[in-house]
């Protein structure tokens, strides 16, 4: 069995078209990204993945915004989703959406999958032609923290039999930066103590918004240039306007291949 499917990432959408991010439009630089995957490679995705960071500043304005760029349905939808987009090319395409930290759950739940009861994390599962998708909640904060039920939930999740690939907000490795590096969780040990030897095809983050790739105890872990701005990898914070990167990921046969592909603003 095969497919592919499609990572985005931290978009921090404002409510309106006029309102920009230190003078960048967030919401452009998503539209042109998700043009660009209709055009190109949207026949072969079974389905895309956000992972977090859907808004700047949440407020239910944000997401009713985010909703209305995608012309989403989420009438029948519970988290994670998918919601059925029809916009930019896509008719009716699924899309998974993960929480980050500029993310309010309460927000996220209510806008997004109102059939679906809030929690204060949102840790669960799906799966798709034979591959358990794992999602992890590390917390609403910039820096990760480990909590006891999102570790739980995991281990109780890798019981499974069937292969898995685990998607999360934040980062879970060093990139080079040592302001971006701190928002590690502390006790990251813990994580890595209950993933060794579990059949896990690949792990995908977001948070950095930087595109990385990194073998971690056997296992590869993906980091992700944001659809809006990126960082210098530098100790001080630095923003920097570089084209804005997608990820299609392939499974085939229980072998995950992935393909960056970048975008012209």
């Amino acid at each position: 069995m095969s497919f592919s499917f499609v990572q985005i990432t931290d978009h921090h959408i404002t409510p309106s078209e006029s309102e920009l991010l230190d003078g960048f439009s967030t919401r452009h630089a998503l539209r042109t990204v998700l043009q660009h995957i209709a055009q190109n490679i949207g026949n072969h995705a079974d389905f895309m993945i956000s992972t977090g960071d859907l808004v700047e500043k949440a407020s239910e304005a944000a997401y009713r915004a985010f909703l209305k760029m995608l012309n989403a349905s989420n009438t029948s939808s519970e988290v994670p989703g998918p919601l059925f987009v029809s916009a930019e090319g896509f008719q009716e395409f699924p899309v998974y959406l993960l929480p980050g930290n500029h993310d309010d759950r309460d927000y996220f739940f209510k806008c997004l999958f109102p059939k679906s009861q809030p929690t204060p994390l949102m840790n669960l599962t799906f799966v798709h032609k034979g591959i358990q998708f794992i999602c992890l909640d590390w917390g609403p904060h910039s820096k990760a923290t480990a909590h006891p039920e999102m570790l739980n939930f995991l281990a109780r999740s890798l019981e499974s039999e069937l292969p898995s690939i685990i998607v999360m907000h934040h980062q879970l490795i060093p990139i080079g930066s040592r302001w971006l590096d701190d928002f590690i969780a502390d006790d990251v040990a813990q994580f890595w103590k209950i993933v060794a030897g579990q059949n896990i095809l690949g792990i995908f983050c977001g948070h950095v918004h930087t595109t990385y790739e990194r073998i971690v105890n056997g296992i590869p872990v993906f980091g992700l240039r944001s659809t809006s701005y990126s960082f210098v990898l530098q100790d001080e914070p630095l923003a920097c306007l570089v084209p804005p990167h997608y990820r299609l990921v392939t499974v085939q046969d229980n072998v995950l291949t992935t393909k960056i592909f970048e975008v012209s603003l």
